[in-house]
């Protein structure tokens, strides 16, 4: 089978969603499928951009890249630059200026994201790819909407072309977009009605999700489908836990907790673990010793920064290359997950947690938060609500464990089952069906 892929989040880009989007489409390729994706030529030098990823598709992949377009430049992070004390100052004040003006260019007039002047453009070379190619499938990924926008384009001009699109968050219902003005959101609202008509199938990470487009929009069940995201067991064997010399962060004679990814303030609530921090730091004062919680990421909120970085038990580490966090998911003694408050979206990285032989601390974020029926099903550690002390004795009963007791052996194994070949092969029989 032919397929065309359109997606604006793909390697050498850093993030989970990103690397979901790669073994997509790796794993399509070794299934015998015949792949072309239409991708974004990122800037290199933004803060996600990962040289090592450079040549992480397969040969047998071709891979276009289309330039993300003027605007594009306003809203990316770049890599940080050294500057003199005399310029710090300034540099600080434009900044904060330049922050303030993005937000309200994005917030009124970048619809539906910052890959808006990418969209024609990889319209009009998809256009070209199918009048040569005769593609049999359309799969367009969303991080972010523009790829459907394109999707929706080659769908109206090619119409027997089969179109599947994948939501890896909601479009309009999502918690992060909630800050748009009010006619960008009736816009996007419209845009997305006018891909739900032309689609031929949907697919959704979670039953929250897809319950809620089937009543959105009134879908056929048959039209809507879950899949799963997974982990590569070859990048894991080549990883050798036998030192902690190059793990910044790390400490050999420490109980290492490990978090990796951004922490969202409207979705993630670090104020429980802060608290449940002081109060093993003021009731276990030995067990607190032993306490070494890294977390390696970004904050959107900088407060919440401040105040984990306020323990002398907690170091935070800015982004790293894929492979380098992977290291540190083997080298961690427990991996911590955070569930999502008020969202219909569980987080990507927790496939990339089942490949390690870590333990995994889930904190999932209320009682509707799908993430706690997965990790109850998969059982690889404990499984507790963000509540303050719940964490404590969450904490204070896995340094006992790690520090002579025993762990569970359960929760020290490999999770089979989302292995990506096994994945994808689920994907295929729902991308055909």
């Amino acid at each position: 089978m032919r397929i065309l892929v359109i997606a604006t989040q793909l390697p050498p880009y850093i993030g989970s969603g990103n690397v979901r989007a790669l073994n997509y489409i790796n794993y399509l390729s070794r299934l015998g499928h015949q792949v072309e994706v239409i991708g974004v030529d990122y800037p290199k030098d933004s803060v996600a951009y990962d040289n090592h990823l450079e040549n992480a598709f397969d040969e047998q992949v071709k891979v276009y890249r289309i330039k993300p377009g003027y605007f594009y430049r306003f809203f990316y992070r770049r890599k940080a630059i050294k500057i003199t004390k005399e310029s710090s100052s300034n540099t600080s004040i434009n900044s904060t200026l330049k922050g303030k003006i993005n937000f309200l260019i994005k917030r009124n007039f970048v619809i539906p994201d910052a890959f808006m002047q990418w969209i024609l453009p990889a319209y009009f070379f998809g256009k070209k790819l199918n009048v040569k190619n005769k593609y049999d499938l359309l799969f367009t990924l969303h991080e972010t909407p523009s790829s459907h926008i394109v999707g929706y384009l080659l769908k109206r001009k090619f119409k027997r072309l089969r179109w599947v699109g994948y939501w890896s968050d909601p479009w309009n219902e999502d918690s992060l977009r909630g800050e748009r003005s009010f006619i960008k959101k009736i816009i996007e609202e419209k845009l997305e009605q006018l891909v739900i008509r032309r689609i031929d199938k949907l697919l959704f990470t979670t039953k929250k999700t897809k319950k809620l487009y089937i009543k959105k929009y009134n879908l056929e069940k048959s039209k809507v489908s879950i899949v799963y995201r997974g982990y590569d067991k070859n990048l894991y064997k080549n990883i050798q836990k036998d030192t902690y010399s190059n793990m910044s962060g790390l400490k050999e004679d420490k109980i290492n907790i490990l978090h990796i990814g951004t922490i969202y303030h409207q979705l993630r609530d670090i104020r429980p673990l802060c608290n449940a921090i002081d109060i093993l730091k003021i009731n276990d004062v030995e067990l607190y010793q032993k306490l070494n919680i890294v977390f390696i990421g970004q904050f959107d909120n900088i407060e919440d920064q401040k105040k984990l970085s306020s323990y002398d038990a907690v170091s935070i580490l800015p982004l790293i290359p894929y492979q380098e966090a992977l290291k540190y998911t083997v080298m961690a003694n427990v991996l911590l997950l955070y569930g999502n408050k008020n969202s219909t979206q569980i987080p990507g990285k927790i496939y990339e947690y089942f490949g390690s032989k870590a333990t995994i601390l889930t904190l999932y974020g209320d009682r509707y938060d799908e993430l706690k029926e997965i990790m109850e099903e998969v059982d690889k550690g404990p499984v507790i609500e963000n509540k303050e002390m719940q964490i404590y004795f969450a904490l204070k009963n896995l340094i006992n464990e790690y520090s002579g007791n025993g762990v569970n052996s359960k929760w020290k194994e490999v999770n089979h089952q989302y292995e990506w070949e096994n994945v994808v092969r689920d994907l295929e029989y729902k991308l055909l069906n």
